[in-house]
């Protein structure tokens, strides 16, 4: 069960250039993952430490994953697990699973630029994935950033960060508790540090600045 959970009004982070990085990142990872449709992408200001995706081909990250990865291709492996769950529609099999789904709890009180992400009552729908739905997404997403010809080791490189940071208590950490993690998930999502860096530092910087108060 989903146990993170979004209380009160989040504004959507804004900045045309960090938005645009985003995007173009994400189409490369959605091509290589074979998905037709663009994934709808938006950075809210939380500081919860998390990214989901929905129903539909939509994923949220949030302000609190952007200031804990350590590096773009921290968050590109990150964007590439969350690409791995879209890639094989595991929102929609935990959304029908029944016993799966946790409902965040709070409306986020605006309008994200998604068509319709405030069903089911206007709440964002939290899923609940198997240990095997996760290695999935972790073995295809470093497939998809090595067909793409980027770095694969980022998400590798935020498990070790997280474990570094947080020691024992790793496993409260928002993603971690949304991403149930096992001994060997660290290993099998090792990836290579070939390839190039997923967003140049102009890009990085205008992409941590999206959330800046206006």
């Amino acid at each position: 069960m989903v146990e993170t959970v979004v209380v009160g009004k989040h504004r959507v982070c804004v900045g045309a250039e960090g938005q645009q990085a985003l995007e173009q990142l994400e189409a490369r990872l959605a091509r290589a993952a074979g998905i037709a449709e663009p994934v709808q992408l938006v950075v809210i200001d939380s500081k919860t430490a998390n990214a989901l995706t929905l129903p539909g081909g939509r994923m949220v990250i949030m302000r609190g994953l952007v200031q804990r990865v350590g590096s773009a291709d921290q968050l590109a492996g990150v964007m590439a697990h969350e690409t791995g769950h879209i890639a094989r529609r595991d929102p929609v099999v935990a959304l029908f699973r029944g016993a799966g789904i946790g409902l965040i709890s709070a409306t986020l009180g605006v309008n994200l630029g998604f068509v319709d992400v405030s069903s089911l009552a206007g709440r964002l729908v939290g899923l609940s994935y198997s240990r095997d739905m996760e290695r999935l997404a972790d073995a295809n997403g470093v497939a998809y950033l090595q067909a793409s010809g980027l770095r694969s080791d980022g998400l590798a490189g935020f498990f070790a960060l997280t474990e570094k940071r947080e020691g024992s208590a790793s496993a409260a950490i928002e993603f971690l508790s949304d991403h149930p993690r096992t001994d060997d998930r660290e290993k099998r999502s090792q990836g290579s540090p070939l390839g190039e860096s997923a967003l140049t530092a102009q890009q990085w910087a205008a992409v941590r600045g999206m959330c800046a108060k206006p």
